[in-house]
């Protein structure tokens, strides 16, 4: 396809300081250390990393075929007349000029300051005025491709644009011509036909011929690396000077059935916060990135129920004070999961004695959820004695991936702007594909003590309870025949109503496009009113209801959350070498202490499915193995063998005078402890330490035919394993399989011969670690077995039997150097070792 096919770039022109040039370049010395690491990475990998544009034509293989649908008004808003009722005398839409009754207007803007959320930036990024960048640029345009799909390729049959920055030129007269070029009167007519109001029927395909227009707004940056370069500041997650003043929250009312018909009829007032942000560098990598998140408000004699028609009259009216107005609840949307927290049950604003009496009375449905309760109460105030009542959601911007995509990019700084809307520190878990999860590592006491609501976005925590920051969204139905009416209501409003992705369509990011013609994560997004959440409360279209369990964070769930953003596919070097015993009963005892000192020790929020029900365990049984027939070998150590072969001279007049039968060796059996880590359910790492004692014959002949005698000796043996295991199952019986390493040292002791002692019965330590020498694996393992849990409950004690066998592979640990006798000569030790051990874990 011909370049001149596509559009110009906007962000290759200047835009009134928005230029993408470099301004400045950051020497980082780790970067070039890093860039050795990675040479012979492959092509994929490194594709992935870059996460560039796609380019048409084939970044329309990404986009689903169909286009979302506009959601309507609800019922509720339209019966109460929510933005005014231009047939009242008194209604005015003037200023703005929005399609609100402008005292409507007025009063929807103190509610929304009233409640409007403090957001902690997790990096650079905060909601933004997407209208700034279109005003603030000297050319931005709104890029039109068509494509036909009838094809396995697609062809990009014509790529138009629309200048949004020209649309002030001429505006469009009431008797335009249909042929009329200029930007305002193409806008008309795109609205008029690609507008919410505007019917969608999807035509039969052409058996040569199946058109799809994908239109797009392009801001800065194409990937991670020039978004960075674009609006950060001149240090790490700083913001860019010539972005601060333009943090927006575009605030939504609207009104939602709550039960009852009739006179009956109940309703729930709601706001919605809907934030822009130009890119999303985490998880997912793509531009124009739409969150949002719903506050209830409510009187609060009245808060712990839906409202009455004439409450929610008087509500919309005034004529309730703002001071008696509080949150019934708030409903957290982080990419495709809702959490709703509930301030009403139990009440938050009732004393603390009361509440503490209904806290004992609800009966948790989910593990650590009486946790929750008292962290929602601890946002409802701002300082520890209650005194000083919070309105304000307080919303962790997410946020560090934990998934195993990471290893498949270069290290990086970035990632850590996903920008979803958590109500907690912690690590919530299985939020996006692959089981990934996200950190919130960020102290909660961040809100304690505030900036005032005019500080910059330069500051830490945003605050938008600020009217300079905040805007009204009416429901599109208010403004398309406003927009086609009138040309500066076209120009404020066509980016809420046109089908219109806000950001380039498609970026390249780990695990895009597998499946073609599908929303897989990294596609801009069109305007709120294109959203599964508008006008909606909860679970719904495109949003899954996500009511966690809370576990404290002192273990890692799984591999995945040992894993930090920065370290790409070095998370494959210490990171997981973390989890390999015995190093992860190390970190996992340094971990915590450390999390707490710095004020990260968070807990994890994990879905039912996925919950895991053990921690750590502790277990005891016993081990039982054979020998095997080498062994005795270690009579040949100097220790043993200089006075037995002394008493061999002594007694036949050389040292070939007796000779040796095969050996008679018993059982070894002893005790084993063990510790385990499970990570999840399916794996397990367990450090296991076990000794016993066996004792072992060897008959002597005399070579002249005069008699017999024997060596005796006890095996004193010990050993530390490290073991990875894998359960195939995961109920009350789990077979499993198991592999690892370990050390093994041992000595013969009570050692006779003639029935004599030999030296002092003891023969050296072979192998036995010490502070500097031994401590790297000598015996190696593989093996299975099976673990039964009669009692299994999550969060309480659980109790299990274990049985195990493993073949155990290592070098009997011998110098042969010069000697020629057969008591020099090393040998090979494989051995079946079984185990049983009952486990008490938590």
């Amino acid at each position: 396809m011909s370049a001149t096919l596509r559009h110009p770039r906007p962000q290759d022109h200047d835009r009134n300081g928005l230029s993408l040039t470099p301004r400045r370049v950051r020497p980082r010395a780790f970067r070039h250390l890093l860039s050795v690491a990675v040479v012979g990475w492959s092509v994929s990998v490194a594709a992935a990393a870059s996460a560039q544009e796609i380019p048409a034509p084939e970044y329309v293989t990404y986009v689903p075929r169909e286009q979302a649908a506009p959601v309507t008004q609800t019922d509720a808003s339209a019966r109460f007349r929510l933005f005014g009722d231009p047939g009242d005398p008194a209604y005015r839409d003037q200023s703005p000029r929005d399609g609100i009754d402008d005292a409507r207007n007025a009063r929807f803007l103190e509610l929304a300051e009233r409640f409007a959320p403090w957001l902690r930036r997790n990096a650079y990024g905060f909601p933004m005025d997407v209208r700034r960048f279109m005003t603030s640029a000297e050319t931005f345009p709104l890029v039109i491709d068509e494509f036909n799909l009838a094809r396995s390729r697609p062809v990009l049959l014509r790529s138009d644009s629309l200048d949004f920055a020209r649309l002030g030129d001429a505006p469009c007269p009431a008797g335009a011509p249909p042929d009329d070029l200029s930007p305002d009167c193409r806008l008309r007519r795109l609205l008029a036909e690609r507008g919410p109001q505007a019917p969608v029927a999807r035509e039969p395909a052409g058996a040569d011929s199946e058109r799809v227009t994908v239109m797009y707004f392009n801001f800065p940056g194409e990937s991670p690396a020039t978004w960075a370069e674009q609006y950060e500041g001149k240090g790490d997650d700083t913001v860019d000077e010539r972005y601060l003043g333009w943090a927006k929250a575009w605030v939504h009312p609207f009104i939602a059935e709550a039960g009852g018909q009739g006179a009956d009829a109940r309703y729930e007032f709601v706001l919605q916060y809907w934030f822009y942000y130009p890119t999303n560098d985490a998880g997912n990598a793509h531009e124009g990135d739409w969150e949002h998140l719903n506050v209830v408000v409510a009187p609060r004699a009245a808060v712990t129920r839906p409202l009455a028609a004439a409450e929610v009259e008087r509500l919309l009216a005034g004529a309730v004070p703002d001071s008696d107005l509080v949150i019934r609840r708030v409903e957290y949307y982080f990419h495709h999961w809702v959490m709703p927290l509930d301030y009403s049950r139990p009440n938050v604003y009732a004393p603390r004695e009361t509440w503490e009496r209904e806290v004992e009375s609800l009966e948790p449905t989910r593990r650590g959820e009486e946790g929750l309760w008292r962290d929602l109460r601890r946002n409802a105030y701002l300082d520890e004695a209650e005194t000083r009542l919070n309105l304000h959601p307080f919303v962790f911007i997410g946020g560090a991936e934990r998934g195993l995509s990471l290893v498949l990019s270069a290290p990086t700084r970035l990632g850590r702007s996903s920008h979803g809307s958590f109500p907690f520190p912690g690590l919530y878990k299985a939020i996006g594909p692959a089981g990934t999860g996200e950190s919130i590592d960020h102290p909660w006491d961040a809100f304690r003590s505030p900036p005032a609501a005019d500080a910059p976005e330069s500051e830490r925590l945003v605050r938008y309870d600020n009217p300079a920051r905040l805007e009204i969204l009416p429901d599109w139905e208010r403004l398309t025949d406003l927009a086609l009416a009138d040309p500066a209501v076209r120009r404020e409003w066509a980016w809420f109503l046109l089908p219109a992705r806000l950001g380039y369509p498609a970026t390249e990011s780990p695990f895009a496009g597998v499946v073609r013609y599908a929303e897989t994560g990294n596609l801009s997004i069109p305007p709120p009113i294109y959203s599964g959440g508008w006008n909606r409360l909860g679970d719904g279209a495109g949003f899954s209801l996500y009511q966690p369990h809370t576990v404290a964070g002192v273990f890692p769930a799984d591999v995945q959350d040992t894993f930090q953003p920065s370290w790409g596919f070095l998370n494959l070097t210490l990171p997981t070498l973390s989890l390999l015993p015995p190093l992860d009963i190390l970190f996992r005892a340094l971990e915590p202490p450390v999390r707490t000192a710095i004020g990260q020790n968070h807990p994890t929020y994990f879905l039912s499915e996925d919950l895991p029900f053990r921690g750590i365990g502790i277990g005891g049984g016993a081990t039982l193995f054979d020998p095997g027939d080498d062994f005795w070998r270690l009579l040949g150590l100097p220790e043993l063998a200089t006075p037995f072969l002394q008493k061999t001279v002594a007694l036949t007049g050389s040292i070939t005078g007796v000779g040796l039968l095969p050996v008679e060796q018993e059982f070894l059996s002893g005790w084993r402890g063990e510790l385990s880590l499970h990570l999840g359910k399916h794996f397990v790492s367990t450090n296991g330490l076990g000794h016993g004692r066996a004792g072992m014959r060897v008959p002597l002949v005399f070579s002249d035919g005069s008699g017999t005698d024997e060596f005796t000796a006890e095996l004193n043996f010990w050993e530390y394993t490290g073991s990875l295991r894998w359960n195939l199952a995961t109920q009350t019986v789990e077979p499993f399989l198991m592999g690892g390493y370990g050390l093994s040292w041992y000595r013969l002791e009570n050692a006779t011969a003639f029935g004599e002692i030999l030296g002092d019965g003891n023969s050296r330590w072979i192998r036995k670690p010490g502070l500097f020498e031994n401590l790297l694996p000598n015996t190696w393992h593989i093996g299975a077995g099976i673990e039964l849990l009669p009692v299994r409950s999550v969060g309480a004690v659980d109790l299990s039997l274990k049985a195990s066998t493993a073949l155990h592979i290592h070098d009997l640990g011998l110098e042969t150097g010069d000697a020629t006798t057969v008591f020099f000569q090393n040998a090979t030790i494989k051995r079946w070792v079984f185990n049983i051990v009952g486990t008490v874990s938590y």
